[in-house]
């Protein structure tokens, strides 16, 4: 199945002409199923650490006991894989998918323990025409999620 972005319903500088002078270039990303590995830019797939470096883990003082579990993430992801591999997601596939979507209680978690980070996407500056350098001539952007809400 070929997806597609489709057009804009509205030219949002003609409605609101004075953000003509915020305009800059954009990269879209329109990730497509595979299976990278952590030598490209991807979605959701292995990011490229340094095996003697430890997983970044958040450790900022907030509510541990609503989040997503990320067990149940890399569940939602496999299962909408599998999904669009078949086209959409069949009745079950939705029902179990909003489950997974839901904020989780983990009591056992202390509101101060260190959480492991999710990794969302990697990029590559090669990846990504006209981005100017950005620090210390870095090639990579990560970003990483605590599956933990703020409060």
């Amino acid at each position: 199945m070929t997806r597609t972005t489709p057009p804009r319903p509205v030219h949002v500088e003609e409605l609101f002409p004075e953000l003509g002078a915020f305009r800059g270039v954009t990269t879209r990303l329109h990730p497509r199923p595979g299976r990278p590995d952590a030598s490209v830019s991807s979605v959701g797939g292995p990011l490229l650490w340094p095996a003697d470096e430890p997983w970044p883990v958040c450790t900022e003082p907030h509510k541990r006991s609503s989040g997503y579990r990320v067990a149940d993430i890399h569940r939602g992801r496999q299962v909408l894989k599998d999904a669009w591999a078949r086209d959409r997601p069949t009745d079950a596939e939705r029902v179990l998918l909003k489950e997974l979507g839901r904020s989780h209680r983990e009591r056992e978690i202390a509101d101060t323990d260190p959480i492991p980070l999710v990794g969302l996407a990697q990029v590559y500056r090669r990846d990504v025409p006209g981005l100017p350098p950005g620090p210390d001539d870095c090639d990579l952007l990560q970003v990483l999620w605590c599956p933990f809400e703020a409060a």
